[in-house]
């Protein structure tokens, strides 16, 4: 949902978050005024407060999204979801579904490789050297890329998770960043 308030608003992919256009194509409001700069500000920050969570810290589904906004701190966000709840949350149960009805085609590939990549750089999983956890986010972003946001979240493209060699070429590099050293 975030992803489609960030396109909604016409905060351009290069300016925050994965710069990567949405797999759908969302129009956004076309509106170049004051509330811009607010917008891209807000949405960084909120964008940033998700992909940094710990898994166990990130907002259960009953939630209200708009409170939640408004208590953060995100007033033109907010505006902008409640004007567009409708369609935000169709569109983010829309990825849902698809990911609940797809997903089983290519992650458990991909933690299988995620794995071997850890293992190959010296990180064996469960032992007491590895402390760290990495968190991989899936996004539907229309091109095959990831970005490592946090210390050890990597949100990836649901293109990229499909595609098992640019995955390796993608995370191998992300694996060196969270475990300097191996």
């Amino acid at each position: 949902m975030a992803l489609y308030l960030r396109e909604l608003s016409g905060v351009h992919p290069a300016e925050a978050g994965p710069n990567s256009k949405l797999a759908s194509n969302i129009k956004n409001r076309n509106i170049e005024d004051d509330s811009h700069g607010q917008l891209k500000q807000e949405w960084s920050s909120w964008w940033d407060s998700l992909t940094t969570a710990a898994p166990a810290d990130e907002p259960s589904a009953n939630e209200e999204l708009i409170r939640r906004l408004e208590d953060e701190g995100y007033p033109a966000l907010a505006r902008l979801a409640r004007a567009h709840y409708g369609q935000a949350t169709v569109f983010a149960q829309q990825h849902a579904q698809d990911f609940a009805e797809n997903s089983g085609q290519y992650v458990p590939q991909r933690m299988d490789e995620l794995e071997r990549i850890l293992i190959d750089h010296g990180v064996e999983h469960g032992t007491q050297s590895c402390r760290q956890e990495i968190q991989l986010i899936d996004v539907p972003l229309g091109e095959p890329r990831a970005w490592l946001t946090g210390t050890a979240t990597i949100v990836a493209s649901t293109s990229l998770l499909r595609d098992s060699k640019a995955f390796q070429g993608f995370i191998q590099p992300m694996v060196t960043i969270i475990f300097p050293g191996g």
